[in-house]
């Protein structure tokens, strides 16, 4: 009875186990991962005094020659752009953050790795107007 009871917990310890394994293999993948559409952009708006985010900073995306893409930052001062195309470099793309009420004093991007398509991530500090 007891060989049957620690069998029982063997085989249940193992199918919880096995059963997290898909999980920790990235079954939910972030937007970021997504890169159909060439390299995402994601990042955040902060006051430079406090390091707070900022909610609904205007950020306008321009890929050099092309028409602006403007996005507003949600509540947690985050946002996020899938993509401007296969065709274009990142590195050619201008971020412009503005807040009423704010300047920006530094827009810095990062890109996270080396490959064409690879997210960029950008950090606007803004502070406010005296």
């Amino acid at each position: 009875m007891r060989r049957l009871s620690a069998l029982v917990i063997a085989a249940a310890c193992a199918s919880l186990m096995l059963s997290s394994v898909g999980l920790l293999a990235g079954d939910a993948e972030s937007e970021m991962d997504d890169h159909e559409n060439g390299a995402p952009f994601f990042g955040e708006a902060k006051d430079v005094s406090s390091l707070r985010p900022l909610a609904a900073v205007r950020v306008k995306v321009t890929a050099q020659g092309g028409w602006p893409i403007f996005i507003n930052t949600n509540d947690e001062g985050r946002f996020k752009l899938r993509g401007l195309g296969k065709t274009i470099n990142p590195d050619t793309v201008e971020v412009v953050c503005a807040k009423q009420g704010y300047r920006t004093l530094e827009v810095m991007r990062r890109r996270m790795s080396r490959r064409e398509d690879a997210a960029v991530e950008i950090e606007c500090l803004l502070e406010r107007e005296k």
